[in-house]
């Protein structure tokens, strides 16, 4: 089952996330490659893409779970995202992430030599920065593929009759009212009591980012299975829009705010935003334009590759007698083109289809199944 509406709002995720990483390369933050001129200006709008790029997909990703299992079994539901994330794992570990790490050595001039010469170290399994060994972009996949392992017993409990009252009085407890907005307290609530933890995508010492994802994942899940929910959505996404505008204000404001206030604006700033996509998106797509279908198709092949294509892309411009923002259009407009072409190209060779997410075969209009990434 596809529904235009979440289909939309994973495309334009997608694109919003291949516009952050290019910016990443033109802020002041700490990134791979960095423009010689920064541009500081970006960085409040990207402080924002920052906080509801990734929430977006994995609560997409969330629900795409409840609707695969309306049709598979539970251990076809498993070995079904075990190859559709694993596998592109795997392939991200060992193709895709590993040039990122050459062109970040040689911009940094802690290596000098071809690729052929650097890429055994890859195999040396010593995790990054120390080694060359890094899922990078990709920890949604495996933060992905690992929420949907852990939580086969619970949907196993929700399939039973117990599960499905259990549901039932959800989805009419979540309909009602502004009870919706209660989910951002245990967002909030882990958030602050996990402050001390910073956020470094490496699973094993990154508590307070697996719980939050966990956590938006299940909501997905949830909002998913409670179809009542969604009128409740469309009627309440003005006023979760202007809740989450205000609260970026003092979201953003860190060093002026104590940290429970800032985290919590910034729970109920992201929660917001969610919801108020959620009921857009809901409202205004009903069904899908002609190029949706092909577009959600490619978006996990596209996700997968972008990040590699804006580094390479990235040092090769960084040459150019250019100022920063006409650098930084360029390296915009190449590496989404060039990103573009690869994802093509990797959808019509049948072999490398299983490896970047999509079904096997050749046909242009196979699509993901609901769930995976993009």
């Amino acid at each position: 089952m596809h529904r235009p509406d979440l289909d939309w709002l994973r495309v334009m995720a997608i694109v919003l996330l291949h516009l952050f990483h290019t910016g990443m390369m033109f802020n002041t933050w700490e990134w791979h490659v960095k423009s010689p001129q920064a541009l500081p200006v970006l960085e409040p709008t990207m402080e924002v893409l920052h906080l509801v790029r990734m929430p977006l997909l994995m609560l997409i990703s969330g629900m795409g779970t409840a609707f695969a299992l309306r049709r598979r079994t539970l251990g076809a539901f498993a070995k079904d995202r075990t190859r559709r994330l694993l596998g592109p794992l795997v392939l991200g570990m060992f193709v895709v992430v590993p040039p990122q790490i050459y062109v970040e050595r040689l911009f940094q001039g802690r290596f000098q030599g071809s690729y052929a010469a650097f890429y055994p170290t890859v195999f040396d399994l010593v995790p990054y920065p120390a080694g060359s060994f890094s899922w990078h972009h990709l920890w949604f996949v495996a933060y992905l593929f690992l929420y949907c392992l852990l939580a086969l017993p619970l949907f196993a409990a929700l399939r039973t009759a117990r599960g499905e009252r259990w549901l039932s009085r959800a989805d009419a407890w979540l309909s009602r009212g502004w009870n919706v907005a209660w989910l951002v307290v245990p967002l909030a609530l882990n958030r602050y009591l996990l402050r001390d933890w910073s956020e470094t995508h490496a699973l094993l010492d990154d508590p307070r980012t697996l719980i939050h994802y966990g956590l938006l994942f299940l909501y997905g899940h949830l909002l998913g299975r409670c179809p009542g929910v969604w009128t409740r959505l469309v009627t309440l996404r003005h006023a979760m829009l202007a809740i989450a505008v205000a609260a970026f204000v003092p979201a953003m404001a860190e060093s002026s705010l104590p940290a429970a206030a800032h985290m919590v604006a910034g729970s109920i700033a992201l929660w917001g935003t969610l919801l108020a996509a959620l009921g857009y998106a809901r409202h205004h797509v009903r069904t899908a334009p002609s190029w949706l279908g092909r577009a959600q198709a490619l978006s996990y092949p596209f996700y997968i590759l972008h990040q590699t294509v804006i580094v390479c892309v990235g040092y090769l411009l960084l040459r150019l007698p250019v100022g920063p923002w006409v650098l930084l259009g360029l390296v915009l407009t190449a590496s989404f083109v060039l990103t573009c072409a690869l994802t093509v190209g990797v959808s019509r060779v049948f072999w490398l289809r299983p490896w970047f997410g999509l079904k096997a075969g050749t046909s242009r209009t196979t699509t993901l199944a609901p769930g995976a990434v993009g």
